[in-house]
């Protein structure tokens, strides 16, 4: 099966504009993430899209892999699923721009989890970690998720699930922004509806209330997403240690 990474950036972000070419210790982030994503054994090619042509000319000049996309598309998944309309793999992994630090051995592992499903029905593998830390912020830019005995999604939401109404101590997993997607299922993403995605503001919710199996991957490593500018210091106190 051909693998490709797509790692959607795009400059107009509502919680920190322009964060794709942020400097994270003098390396802005996209590019970062971008040189994670070429260490994996599982992936034929890693490609940026972006909606902007200052990341774009970044890219190039870099020596990136970038295609333009819409700025009409609403979420990352929608720019991987343009991606997808303009070439031929099977496996279609969706990075988001603003993990620099993921690992790339846990890249891999949602994608053999991916591989090896497909055979029972599953389309889609969503990378999670755990997390202890509860405290959100105003806007909960934090999601969360609930798995099964058997690593099945049951549902995610910015909220802290499930809720620890017996007060034992319990762990908590954190949607992280790591998917694999087979070609087809992207077309079916764009034209699906769903009103709990929109309440919850997360992609992987359209998947789950449209009855499409989700497979979860726990992966153990800090995450260190970017959200706001003060999660730069943040990280690069975590690339220190």
């Amino acid at each position: 099966m051909k693998v490709v990474i797509v790692i959607p950036a795009r400059w107009a972000s509502t919680r920190f504009t322009g964060k794709a070419l942020a400097l994270i210790n003098k390396v802005p982030m996209i590019e970062r993430v971008y040189c994670k994503a070429i260490k994996s054994k599982e992936a034929d090619k890693v490609i940026v899209a972006t909606d902007n042509l200052k990341i774009f000319n970044f890219c190039k000049k870099k020596n990136i892999n970038v295609v333009m996309t819409s700025r009409k598309c609403r979420s990352g998944m929608e720019r991987v699923y343009e991606v997808s309309k303009k070439t031929n793999y099977d496996i279609y992994v969706n990075l988001q721009g603003d993990e620099p630090l993921i690992n790339p051995k846990n890249i891999d592992k949602v994608i053999k989890v991916l591989k090896k499903n497909i055979i029972h029905g599953y389309y889609i593998s969503a990378g999670c970690a755990p997390e202890n830390n509860l405290k959100q912020d105003k806007k909960n830019s934090l999601g969360f998720l609930v798995m099964s005995k058997l690593n099945d999604v049951l549902y995610a939401s910015r909220s802290a699930i499930p809720f620890n109404y017996s007060n034992k101590k319990i762990k908590f997993y954190r949607t992280v922004g790591l998917f694999a997607c087979k070609k087809e299922i992207l077309k079916k993403f764009f034209k699906i509806k769903s009103k709990l995605a929109e309440y919850e503001n997360l992609e992987v919710v359209k998947f789950l209330e449209n009855d499409i199996k989700v497979k979860a991957v726990s992966i153990k490593e800090k995450i260190a997403d970017v959200n706001y500018p003060s999660d730069i210091k943040r990280t690069e106190k975590l690339l220190k240690e």
